[in-house]
């Protein structure tokens, strides 16, 4: 995962919410993966609540448990079966229950001092990552699950000590703690956890407000700072600035998107048209089931679309391998949705159709023919997560006319028209 702005902060008012959120992204990054999925746990009494709500029958019957791999992102030097060793509760409440043994991944504290476990466990991950280098395109964890200390530590990574500024090795020992317990730690360093498709972060109580504070001040600060550093190619890396360098690249494909209503097959015909480019309706690559479950009014769940996604990805590495440029009208409505489409293309762009419910609502009722109801849409709203900076997406207002929008996307693109 490079560093990007892409920051969400959600609040809840108890903790049973934040543990069902957490329980409900971690099935969707698993379910968005065809493969093996690789999930990092966090220790402590956090997570406690999301480890027992993932045993329980609703989530476990939902998750593909012989081909998920868990790992844990530190670890109190302690022995397996001591009540301060971070897998041993997982394994209790979670893992020794629904998930087989051999994928299970501790960290292995019977080894000689933090030092070696370490050594272990990161020849461990780099085994299973099957590289000795961690590629940006291809991240070593689907999901990262962390808390934050009360003096700003992730993991085992205490402020001011030198496991922070480890920027080669994935794993690293820890000589003392900087909180209770202080026993030796073993811990992922930032490089290793930083590579994941998502990170979730649980922090609650009110021990930890001042250091919400603080982050959150910084936030700011930082985004401030960086703004003055925009180049003309892109955003300059600086150590401090939550940026990733993008080239202004050209893109092979544009996924328009938005919720049923915005306008795009209307949209993504007009710019292909406008630009020369070949359109396809993203609607045509879901399969008989998906059309029969909209036409009859029924919300469609993420085992439905994970393969109508990977078919319209396909499309799209089909027809840039071949030089062709396609448009494509998408709703792509989640993130873990678009993960799908890009799948690590720099490529690809989005262009979010962005409208009020109250708008588009006038829209649907007046259409006839399409399998969406209109009384779908507040479920899309609901399900609808808006691009993000790191996206790189093309935002425009649906409030113009169909002339209006497409000269406006090409003028965000810098394309040049047919």
């Amino acid at each position: 995962m490079a560093l990007n702005d892409n920051r969400h902060v959600i609040a809840f008012a108890d903790p049973a919410k934040l543990a069902t959120f957490a329980a409900d992204r971690i099935v969707a990054r698993i379910g968005a993966n065809p493969g093996r999925a690789a999930i990092c746990l966090t220790g402590g009494s956090s997570p406690k609540q999301l480890y027992e709500l993932l045993a329980t029958i609703t989530y476990r019957s939902r998750l593909p448990w012989d081909r998920v791999d868990w790992f844990v992102g530190d670890e109190r030097f302690v022995a397996a079966d001591d009540p301060l060793n971070n897998m041993a509760m997982a394994r209790r409440v979670l893992l020794d229950r629904c998930a087989p043994a051999c994928n299970i991944h501790p960290i292995p504290t019977d080894a000689a001092d933090p030092e070696d476990a370490a050594h272990r466990y990161e020849s461990e991950l780099k085994s299973y990552y099957g590289a000795d280098r961690l590629n940006p395109a291809r991240p070593l964890f689907d999901v990262v699950l962390m808390g934050v200390g009360p003096d700003g530590h992730i993991a085992s990574l205490f402020p001011k000590f030198p496991a922070v500024e480890e920027t080669e090795r994935w794993v690293v020992g820890v000589p003392r703690a900087n909180v209770a317990p202080f026993v030796p730690r073993v811990t992922l360093t930032l490089p290793a956890l930083g590579s994941c498709r998502e990170m979730l972060f649980e922090v609650a109580g009110p021990d930890k407000r001042a250091i919400l504070t603080r982050v959150f001040e910084a936030r700011i600060s930082r985004r401030t700072a960086c703004a003055r550093r925009a180049t003309p190619s892109g955003w300059w890396i600086k150590r401090r600035c939550p940026r990733i360098f993008v080239p202004n690249e050209a893109p092979c494909a544009l996924v328009v998107m938005g919720v049923s209503g915005s306008g795009k097959s209307t949209i993504a015909d007009a710019l292909a048209r406008e630009l020369g480019w070949r359109y396809e309706d993203g609607d045509k690559f879901h399969p008989a089931s998906n059309v029969a479950k909209m036409r009859a009014g029924d919300p469609l769940t993420d085992e439905d679309r994970w393969p109508w996604l990977r078919a319209i990805a396909d499309e799209i590495d089909r027809s840039c391998k071949r030089g062709e440029r396609v448009v494509i009208a998408c709703s792509a409505l989640k993130r873990a949705y678009r993960d799908i489409l890009v799948h690590g293309r720099r490529d690809v762009r989005f262009v979010f159709l962005d409208g009020t419910e109250a708008l588009i609502a006038g829209r649907l009722a007046a259409r006839k023919g399409h399998f969406m109801p209109p009384g779908l849409l507040t479920s899309q709203f609901k399900t609808l997560e808006p691009p993000a900076v790191d996206e790189r997406p093309v935002t425009v207002s649906i409030d113009a006319t169909v002339e209006a929008i497409v000269d406006d996307i090409v003028r965000q693109l810098k394309l040049d028209s047919a």
